[in-house]
């Protein structure tokens, strides 16, 4: 059976042709296939074929449509029904492509889809010339017809549920999935009506079908206690219980270090090493530690839990923490990629207890340069489990009793602030881009209620923690190039100049230049950028936006260097608890410290991480996306009883149907819709994103300040809604 990534392989190749066909023989030696898969080829050729997407002229010969005919990419749909691919390939399509309502035939937002272009004349836009009011001039725009789904972003769409005596019907919570599901009474599972239920799909819509699914479970009825996160657990297809195999393995493993995992380790127990993380972390898999050589040169010790000792390649843990491919976290809990009995038990650097850990060491001196790193398998005795405030209050605030209580090491936080500076001037000397954006922060009391939602405060000992690590990965990751062996990179390509020239215009209109040199963009010149931001009204929205032209960050098996941070080398390494990439690092680590690893496992690893970097990116973004929604859900829940209070706000972002305002009291976001503004006729100008009255000139733009009231917290769609008081 072919995997979705060989049939991305075989689109891929098909579109990369300049020749006018292609054989079967060829596809067969690009994807090196073996008798049954070839079988799924053919298969998936002649499916091809009755889309249109490649046309069989004779056996075994196929002919390609123009090369800018097809395009693949991901959908965005809009709850009007139409939407945009957005293609993943930026150097044919420059643009997002429009794809009318009555061309989405099965697909759903967010899917993986194939469509057919054609370009469409139409009239720019009305112009008055003397008395005569007539169009300025034809252009042309894109547009595309789906003819293939080629994933399905989710298998589960989650619904209330609608008891009509006839047609039951299940609307979807999610507003860019724009059809209602039709529900079989044999398929409703005993729902009622409001119920919020998880719904298969057994009908996909299309243009003369409606859509149709099966309740496969009953989620509760809206405000029951805790329905956000199976909410959210449904929609993003997050899996919450491991595997009873999974579970067999974890009760089997030690409590302690065992007498024999000793042998062929390095000791660290006299190492002055702490862990450092926020108040209310369980799980700690990194701990450093510092000292000063004789030399004057600094020795950093990354000491990260040994997880891959614990979960061998092919066991339940493994497949249950490959399928998850990271943790997820939410304001008040987690799901995380591994058993507790892992995460939060043998695996976790608790002070003073031993833990079999794998330690980068670098040498650095005080101008900067690394003079020297190694990696090896360790065992490690944690002094403290410090916090962020703790290091903090030490360093920042020279707290006398905090000082006192960590006498011991607080020379080594020291020197840890020293070495902090000098990495982040070296950072910042190469050109690496700093956001340093604050997040939000929601805090509960002991009864689980919302008190507030406040930025996330960043201090020294982030700092400290982030310098550190950013190190040891591009140490690690250095380590695994140099050795020619299978690697896997964290890697983030150069953007799309297109993109952002687009957004160096629109950033000028408002009086922020972006530079570039010699025609392309550096990671330097969104340095400086960013640094003309710092304190504005504007930075949020500019910086989202700058972000927006970006490539995302993503895994690879092919080393394409990091924009944002400037290095040509990078992966990660640090968080095997909750990244299955950084486990999969360990063992090839592992793998180049031994020296006499198989070739076979070699070669079979070589062949695996292009489909690993492929799921764990896809996780990833999944879990991004799960965390958004849920941050979203609980800022509703927290305006939920503030529905018509006034606030103090600014605009931060602004559309065609409105502007999105931030409260300055708390941590949160709303809409303004264009409707709500009754004091004036609105034009909206697209080059500032600002709305300006026709009558008054009154003005609505990124930074103004004004008083909002709170007109609908919809905790269903986490959507907050705001009128204008005053200016």
């Amino acid at each position: 059976m072919l995997t979705q990534t060989q049939k991305d392989q075989v689109l891929k190749y098909i579109q990369s042709l300049t020749a006018g066909s292609f054989t079967f023989r060829d596809i067969v030696r690009v994807l090196d296939l073996d008798s049954d898969d070839r079988r799924s080829l053919q298969r998936f050729l002649d499916e091809l074929d009755e889309d249109e997407v490649i046309h069989r002229i004779k056996r075994g010969r196929y002919a390609i449509p123009a090369r800018d005919n097809l395009a693949a990419g991901t959908l965005s749909c809009h709850s009007d029904g139409y939407g945009f691919l957005i293609p993943d390939d930026r150097t044919q399509f420059k643009d997002d492509i429009f794809i009318p309502a009555r061309n989405m035939e099965d697909a759903l937002h967010g899917d993986r889809v194939l469509v057919k272009i054609h370009r469409k004349k139409y009239q720019a836009k009305r112009v008055r010339r003397g008395r005569r009011v007539c169009m300025e001039e034809k252009k042309e725009r894109i547009e595309g017809i789906v003819v293939r789904v080629l994933e399905r972003k989710r298998s589960c769409i989650v619904g209330r549920y609608c008891a009509h005596p006839r047609f039951p019907f299940v609307v979807p919570l999610d507003t860019r999935i724009a059809h209602d599901i039709r529900i079989p009474f044999q398929s409703a599972k005993g729902a009622k009506e409001g119920h919020i239920v998880a719904v298969t799909m057994t009908i996909p819509p299309g243009r003369n079908q409606i859509p149709q699914g099966k309740v496969t479970e009953i989620l509760g009825y809206p405000g029951d206690p805790g329905i956000e996160y199976k909410i959210v657990e449904h929609k993003f297809g997050l899996p919450v219980s491991f595997s009873p195999e999974a579970l067999r393995e974890t009760d089997a493993l030690p409590d302690l270090v065992l007498e024999e995992e000793y042998s062929g380790r390095e000791d660290f127990r006299d190492e002055f090493a702490v862990t450092i993380d926020g108040e209310t972390a369980r799980d700690f898999d990194d701990a450093v530690s510092l000292k000063k050589l004789p030399s004057g040169n600094f020795l950093l010790g990354v000491h990260i839990a040994d997880v891959s000792h614990y979960v061998s390649e092919g066991s339940a843990i493994d497949s249950d923490a490959y399928e998850r491919g990271t943790s997820v976290y939410f304001p008040d809990r987690s799901i995380p990629m591994l058993p507790a009995r892992l995460s939060s038990g043998i695996c976790s650097l608790k002070p003073q207890v031993d833990r079999l850990v794998l330690s980068a060491l670098i040498e650095i001196d005080a101008k900067e340069k690394i003079l020297a790193k190694r990696f090896a398998k360790g065992v490690l005795r944690s002094r403290a489990r410090m916090t962020y405030t703790s290091v903090a209050k030490i360093l920042v605030d020279r707290d006398p009793e905090e000082r006192n209580r960590y006498a011991e090491l607080v020379p080594m936080l020291e020197t840890m602030e020293e070495l902090c500076l000098i990495l982040s001037k070296k950072r910042y000397h190469r050109g690496a881009v700093d956001f340093d954006l604050p997040e939000a922060e929601i805090q509960f009391n002991e009864s689980g209620k919302i008190i507030s939602v406040i930025p996330a405060e960043r201090n020294i000992a982030h700092r400290i923690i982030e310098e550190f690590m950013l190190l040891a990965n591009e140490c690690v990751a250095a380590g695994l190039t140099a050795s020619g062996g299978p690697a896997l990179y964290r890697v983030h390509e150069k953007p799309d100049p297109v993109k952002v020239d687009e957004f160096a215009e629109f950033a000028l209109n408002l009086g922020y230049r972006l530079e570039k040199h010699d025609g392309e963009y550096r990671s330097r010149d969104f340095q400086k950028f960013v640094m003309q931001l710092e304190g504005k009204a504007e930075q949020k929205f500019l910086v989202y936006l700058m972000l927006r032209s970006f490539m995302q960050a993503h895994y690879s098996d092919r080393n394409v260097g990091h924009f944002g941070l400037a290095t040509a080398e990078y992966t990660h390494f640090t968080s095997p608890i909750r990244r299955y990439p950084d486990l999969m690092v360990h063992r090839l680590l592992k793998a180049c410290m031994r020296k006499e690893t198989s070739a076979a496992w070699l070669e079979k690893t070589k062949g695996l991480l292009p489909e690993m970097a492929s799921h764990t990116s896809i996780r990833e973004r999944t879990a991004d996306e799960a965390e958004r929604e849920m941050e979203k859900i609980k800022k509703a829940q927290f305006m939920a009883d503030k529905i018509g209070e006034e606030f103090e706000a600014i605009v931060f972002s602004a559309s065609r149907q409105g502007f999105f305002v931030e409260l300055l009291d708390h941590y949160v976001e709303g809409f303004v819709p264009i409707h709500a503004l009754i004091d004036d006729d609105y034009q909206y100008k697209e080059a500032t994103r600002s709305f300006i009255g026709t009558r008054r000139r009154h003005r609505y733009q990124l930074g103004t300040k004004l008083r909002v009231r709170l007109d609908s917290a919809n905790q269903e769609t986490a959507r907050l809604s705001f009128s204008v008081v005053s200016r």
